[in-house]
């Protein structure tokens, strides 16, 4: 099946949150607690897709297939990474990836980040930042296959700790 990368519309709102619903609902089933109820939310999903950095995967049939926030603006928590970030200038950030449950087991997500890595470049940025949670297995083994570093951890006050990982793009 053929998939389209391309930036969100508002249009995308409903399957975007199908996706993140789905994720938060195997994330659950699996015991695992990065997102809840209250995380992410619809309201930040429609800011996500209303600043410009919202990205969808769309399959041939136009359904939105994986999502992922893409930005170039830093990450307040990253200053207080507790290590060492590979580099000093500018990042871009991945945050809220998700691949719709009828979507998994494609390589959507490894597609995703590629594109990150490439909208990363094309604005300046040396590196891509990405945090994740140390349960969330997926993700872990796919940031490994990539290529990204484990620098050290940040913290998101009560929504708790999180594993950080750069990548020099």
């Amino acid at each position: 099946m053929e998939y389209v990368f391309r930036q969100s519309v508002m249009g995308d709102l409903p399957g975007v949150w199908r996706v993140i619903c789905d994720a938060k609902r195997i994330m659950a089933e699996q015991g695992r607690n990065q997102w809840t109820d209250d995380y992410p939310s619809f309201a930040g999903i429609e800011a996500d897709i209303r600043s410009g950095d919202a990205y969808v995967l769309v399959s041939g049939g136009g359904e939105v297939a994986a999502y992922a926030y893409v930005t170039m603006k830093p990450e307040p928590v990253y200053a207080a990474v507790a290590g060492r970030w590979l580099t000093a200038g500018p990042y871009a950030v991945v945050h809220r990836l998700a691949v719709g449950a009828a979507f998994r087991g494609r390589g959507l997500a490894r597609r995703l980040m590629l594109h990150a890595e490439d909208i990363a470049r094309q604005g300046g940025a040396g590196s891509i930042r990405v945090d994740t949670n140390h349960d969330n297995a997926e993700m872990l083994r796919l940031l490994s296959a990539l290529g990204y570093s484990r620098c050290g951890t940040v913290s998101y006050g009560p929504r708790g700790v999180r594993m950080a990982f750069e990548k020099i793009v």
